[in-house]
């Protein structure tokens, strides 16, 4: 099987914790790595939840920790929401095995990407202040990048402020030096995110998986629904989708510009939908989703990774 060469940069966090077990479920990637950076918490954290998710599964591969705050402002995480461990009330036991890997997060994927004789795919689930240093310090990467899919943004709307989402908000610099880039990407944002609304019926049918993956999904899903009346978005998973089965998702070609400067409006993802900048399309936006195949892969995530970790429904 010819597996795409991947590098997953992110700040787990509870939907990204679901989106890497996803990853982990698939037969169709080729991790070289997973690279931390500050978001929902501090970078120290993320790299230790990261650990611990490859240790619960069974998994080696590298972990290695980059950027602490961003570009420019400060950081401002989503402790409120995640709690400071980033994960909620989840008890994952801490990795004994796994270390954080040398080099750094930005020097192993300059090294990885040009050493390499295939094009990588690179999946951001947090801000991205990495991918946005790794650029700036070392240009000669882009030709080794197949294309960039990540969650974050918003054509319309947004989470952290009326039109601005987190992940994009946290470093809007970051944001702009990436979408400026000329490298292919893939926006998953908040336009698609929402429309992922887990409800009643769904979240049942998850927990039915049981087995040591299915339980881990059914507890980040708990967390997630607290304080939720409508149902469970999980953000990143969705941009995971995306990565694992494209064909579950419809979007469409735009020029995506990162305000920088606005007092109410920093952080946003103006997207041209009316085609009036006058500029080249630098992004594929994703609007729409097949909700039931976006299910339907969450449980199959469940099903594969219960099976690699040696476990069954009845443990």
């Amino acid at each position: 099987m010819n597996k795409k060469p991947v590098i997953i940069d992110t700040d787990p966090g509870l939907d990204d914790a679901m989106a890497l077990l996803m990853a982990l479920a698939s037969n169709h990637m080729d991790i070289r790595g997973i690279t931390t950076t500050a978001g929902n918490g501090l970078v120290e954290q993320h790299s230790k939840n990261a650990m611990s998710i490859l240790e619960y599964v069974g998994a080696t591969i590298p972990v290695y920790s980059g950027a602490n705050q961003p570009i420019l402002q400060a950081r401002s995480g989503a402790a409120k929401i995640q709690g400071k461990s980033a994960l909620g009330g989840i008890n994952l036991p801490k990795a004994k095995k796994l270390k954080v890997a040398k080099p750094t997060a930005v020097e192993f994927m300059a090294k990885e990407l040009v050493g390499s004789d295939k094009k990588f795919r690179l999946i951001a689930l947090g801000p991205l202040t990495n991918l946005a240093i790794l650029l700036a310090s070392a240009p000669e990467v882009k030709g080794h990048i197949e294309e960039i899919i990540l969650m974050g943004g918003a054509a319309v709307g947004g989470n952290r402020t009326p039109v601005a989402e987190f992940n994009i908000w946290q470093d809007p610099e970051a944001a702009h030096i990436v979408f400026a880039s000329g490298i292919p990407i893939i926006m998953c944002g908040l336009d698609v995110t929402r429309k992922a609304l887990l409800k009643k019926d769904d979240l049942e049918r998850i927990d039915s998986v049981g087995g040591k993956a299915g339980r881990l999904f059914s507890e980040i899903l708990k967390e997630l629904a607290i304080g939720q009346k409508d149902g469970v978005v999980v953000h990143d998973a969705v941009a995971m989708a995306r990565a694992l089965k494209p064909d579950l998702f419809t979007g469409a070609s735009h020029h995506v510009a990162i305000d920088l400067g606005g007092t109410h409006t920093r952080g946003c993802t103006v997207t041209d939908l009316g085609k009036m900048m006058g500029k080249e399309a630098n992004a594929e936006v994703i609007f729409d989703l097949d909700y039931k195949g976006f299910v339907d892969l969450l449980v199959e995530s469940c099903e594969v990774l219960n099976k690699k970790m040696g476990g069954n429904k009845d443990e």
